[in-house]
């Protein structure tokens, strides 16, 4: 479910910023949504939950804050700027080096396993990353690209910092879900006004960091991402839960599969033959690191 909503958040993105929808406020408005959604459906009955571990356990209330500021404010923020500069296909698969970063953290941070088989597997995915991005013709990937790798650092990060909390000290994955529109949304707005303020350094003729218009049409777009972002974080943090965060992120191979189907199908997107090895490469690595998890039990 995770992998089926986050293919979609990333499909409906690109498919608003290719009719013209701009980045920050496609970005605004699609979080406050999602934070009603997720005010309706979970603050009945775990918005106690959040202000008791507020009043009692303040220090973990802001360990979770910041985690989720990370992962969902500035992991948010770069994905987006990169889906819109990059294409979706790119996008997709991309997304997919947060394999490579939560290993890495989770090794570091969480002193989770390192078998062999692991590193081998991060520098496979790299190897097709630079396949996918430049087609094997350039040292660098494109600024989409790379901004979609500022994301996974990021998302890593912050998912890694959550399930460290979460294994400490029990607390409901439905608290840190309600939590993460908050905080995030927070980061994002103090992100968007820097980028407003400073608007010399960032660029502010190039329509990627225009804002704030708000069109009636923008709607369609900013209701379908905010039910699938609300849907991915909600199946991300249940996974937190009752999963390591190695395990989480290679068992959501499923993601670039369907963004490339609905890339191709709908967006006319295609692949040539280097960046299909490049996709192949970092798909066939996460599978082989998801079975090795699975036998080690």
């Amino acid at each position: 479910m995770f992998s089926s909503f986050w293919a979609l958040q990333i499909f409906v993105a690109k498919l608003a910023f290719n009719t013209g929808v701009e980045v920050l406020s496609f970005q605004v408005l699609s979080y406050a949504f999602v934070l009603i959604i997720l005010a309706v459906g979970l603050l009945g009955s775990v918005g106690r939950q959040l202000f008791e571990l507020y009043r009692i356990q303040r220090a973990q209330f802001w360990q979770l804050f910041i985690a989720n500021g990370i992962q969902a404010g500035l992991g948010t923020f770069f994905s987006l700027i990169g889906i819109a500069l990059t294409a979706a296909i790119n996008a997709g698969f991309l997304v997919k080096l947060a394999t490579v970063t939560t290993i890495l953290f989770a090794w570091i941070i969480l002193h989770e396993r390192m078998t062999p088989l692991k590193l081998v597997t991060v520098f496979v995915m790299l190897f097709g990353a630079y396949l996918l991005t430049t087609k094997g013709q350039a040292l660098l990937p494109r600024v989409g690209d790379l901004f979609i790798l500022g994301a996974c650092f990021c998302w890593s990060l912050g998912n890694v910092l959550v399930r460290r909390i979460l294994r400490a000290q029990p607390v409901n994955p439905d608290v840190v879900t309600l939590q993460k529109p908050i905080s995030g949304l927070l980061i994002l707005l103090l992100l968007v006004a820097g980028t407003l303020a400073y608007a010399e350094i960032t660029g502010r003729q190039e329509p990627i960091f225009r804002c704030c218009t708000i069109s009636p049409w923008y709607i369609p777009y900013v209701f379908a991402a905010g039910i699938c972002l609300a849907g991915a974080w909600f199946y991300l943090n249940r996974t937190l839960k009752v999963a390591t965060a190695s395990y989480m992120t290679l068992m959501s191979m499923l993601t670039p599969v369907l963004v490339a189907f609905l890339a191709i199908l709908f967006l006319g997107e295609t692949l040539v033959w280097v960046q299909a090895i490049g996709a192949a490469l970092i798909i066939l690595s996460g599978t082989a690191i998801s079975f090795s998890d699975i036998a080690a039990g």
